[in-house]
């Protein structure tokens, strides 16, 4: 048996062509999946601001702030962010999780 995935999208441009707000917060609460939210502290597109409020709306989730990066702390800090998604993926995947 396959389990579902359910997906958001965002859907265009209404009929005066401005973009349809997509806010999904209100479902954050609801995902039972292991998440870790990862953020750089100088990031000015998705900055620590939003991904705090991600990991208070996610239960159970992780947050990792990347002291040293802005959007692209995979680039930025490839040690850390390797560091921690192996960690993280590991816990995940051992019996006692």
């Amino acid at each position: 048996m396959c389990a579902s995935v359910r997906a958001a999208h965002i859907s265009g441009l209404d009929e005066n062509l401005s973009p349809h707000v997509i806010d999904d917060r209100v479902d954050l609460g609801s995902l039972t999946v292991p998440t870790l939210v990862v953020v750089g502290r100088h990031d000015v597109v998705c900055g620590v601001r939003w991904a705090e409020e991600l990991h208070l709306l996610i239960p159970g989730s992780e947050l990792l702030i990347l002291e040293n990066s802005g959007h692209f702390g995979h680039l930025e800090e490839p040690e850390a962010f390797s560091q921690a998604v192996t960690r993280f993926v590991s816990a995940v995947n051992s019996p006692a999780s």
